[in-house]
């Protein structure tokens, strides 16, 4: 029986098991308590009593359990299965109360960590964001203009050149000869993966692409004419076909994108606000 006995406490021990239980129970009761509309998720199971009492599996339970099993199954359980999963649930609730009696969540860092962030779903799903009204949304619109505007881009030729060594520097300025001369860049240099033309490329792509040295006084560059740029895969003849500035598109261009994005920053500022007012209930004493 020493065998037995020993699976039970090994898995009470198992962070795995209580930080999940107990994130479960923080939900419950929560909604117990509150009786707030913020509904906890599929893993808190209804029914859940707290910690001491007897252990109820009633037809709440049995139902959740179902709805569990639907999530990942593409049949409901029989009669066989759900009692299976409802032997399972009274294990789990024997090991989390043990867990708890024995106060194993103490000192635990990645419990404390999952019941934190347990606990800052539960403030986030009970704010309400209202719909911004026309000058509030406006307003957020002007007053992050850059996020919106369409970044400035770029059309060029190039003339690419394998390789940076002196035999390269010698082909590159050969071919840039020729080319401000007026030659065809058609059929000179090597072959490069990018292809020769490119369209509409962003600059802040490009520097990701081929460096910051590639891009280097780019945007000064005149329409039209050839420079020698470098990169890391080699030496590059550009010629800048044209060139597009950023702009800043209308509200109704991207209204939907700005709502969403309003929405999220006034949720992020209740949920900090809610946090602080939850800090004032405890002392905090920090020492240095």
């Amino acid at each position: 029986m020493p065998a037995v006995n020993a699976a039970p406490r090994a898995l009470v021990r198992e962070p795995l098991v209580h930080f999940v239980l107990l994130g479960g129970l923080l939900f419950a009761l929560d909604a117990i308590r509150s009786g707030h509309d913020a509904s906890p998720p599929a893993e808190a199971c209804a029914g859940l009593r707290g910690a001491e009492g007897p252990i109820v599996v009633d037809g709440s339970v049995r139902a959740t359990l179902v709805r569990q099993w639907e999530q990942t199954h593409p049949t409901p359980p029989d009669a066989a299965q759900q009692e299976r999963l409802v032997e399972r649930w009274i294990d789990e609730e024997v090991l989390y109360r043990e867990g708890l009696t024995r106060a194993l969540a103490e000192g635990d860092a990645i419990v404390r960590e999952r019941i934190a962030s347990q606990m800052g779903y539960v403030l986030g799903a009970r704010i309400v964001v209202p719909e911004p009204t026309e000058d509030e949304l406006r307003t957020w619109f002007d007053d992050h203009a850059s996020k919106w505007a369409e970044p400035d881009r770029v059309d060029f030729t190039q003339v690419y050149v394998a390789g940076h060594d002196d035999a390269a520097g010698a082909r590159a300025r050969e071919f840039l000869g020729l080319l401000q001369g007026g030659a065809d860049p058609d059929g000179l240099g090597d072959t490069f993966a990018g292809g020769r033309r490119f369209r509409g490329r962003r600059v802040a792509e490009l520097a990701e692409r081929f460096g910051a040295a590639f891009v280097d006084g780019l945007d000064a560059q005149p329409e039209g004419t050839w420079a020698q740029r470098r990169s890391g895969l080699g030496l590059h003849l550009v010629r800048v076909d044209r060139r597009t500035s950023p702009r800043q598109p209308a509200l109704d261009a991207v209204r939907d994108a700005v709502r969403h994005d309003w929405q999220e920053a006034q949720h992020a500022a209740a949920l900090q606000q809610a946090t602080k007012e939850l800090r004032g209930r405890w002392e905090v004493v920090v020492s240095p």
